[in-house]
């Protein structure tokens, strides 16, 4: 016992005020080690909202009516059903395989007859700001009371519309990309495809539409 208390005394005061010190600093390390991997979960949680505050949400709709037998209503339209405004980085627009960079080329693709008038509506939506909620036109045939008939012309295109392809890759204010496909304009039926990207690309054979 005696020996103990003597090796007790030849301990310096010092030594043991240092490993004081350091076990309190390595304990405030610890403590700062684990508060900066919360901040930065709750970081990474709190972007995760302000993404999804701001989605925005693409989709590709046939708008086609007709009346005594006749197609009078025959248009595409783009509609941003998110939260946040579409940023459209790319459009492509192909028949039955062809892509075309404007609208008198997807008519030479269809090979539309001379006999057959061509009068259309169109927005350009390439490089545009969809808001949340807003639709337009990516193209319009229908008929006009008094003013044109595309009659002839929307029953053409309406008869080859499951042969028609439309892509839109677009961005969200944060950067994120999705592009969304339809692959048909006849029916209903025709089911969007849409996957998430890193980056809007247009691979090897594909062009895009720029009107």
């Amino acid at each position: 016992m005696a020996s103990k208390k003597s090796w007790l005394k030849k301990i310096d005061p010092n030594l043991i005020i240092a490993l004081g010190v350091l076990l309190t600093s390595f304990a405030a390390l610890f403590v700062y080690v684990r508060q900066t991997n919360i901040m930065s979960e709750q970081s990474r949680i709190l972007l995760e909202q302000t993404k999804s505050n701001a989605w925005p949400h693409l989709s590709l709709d046939m708008w086609v009516g007709d009346r005594d037998g006749k197609i009078v209503t025959y248009k595409f339209i783009v509609q941003n059903k998110g939260i946040g405004p579409a940023l459209i980085e790319s459009v492509k627009i192909s028949y039955d395989g062809t892509f075309v960079e404007n609208w008198d080329e997807f008519y030479k693709v269809l090979q539309v007859p001379d006999s057959i008038s061509i009068s259309q509506g169109t927005q350009n939506i390439h490089a545009r700001v969809l808001a949340a909620n807003e639709s337009m036109s990516v193209i319009d045939w229908s008929t006009s009371e008094g003013l044109n008939d595309n009659t002839e012309l929307a029953m053409f295109i309406f008869e080859r519309g499951d042969k028609i392809k439309i892509d839109i890759c677009y961005k969200s204010i944060h950067g994120d990309a999705w592009r969304v496909t339809r692959n048909g304009f006849r029916t209903d039926l025709e089911e969007l495809v849409r996957i998430q990207l890193d980056e809007c690309e247009t691979e090897s054979g594909e062009k895009l539409f720029l009107q």
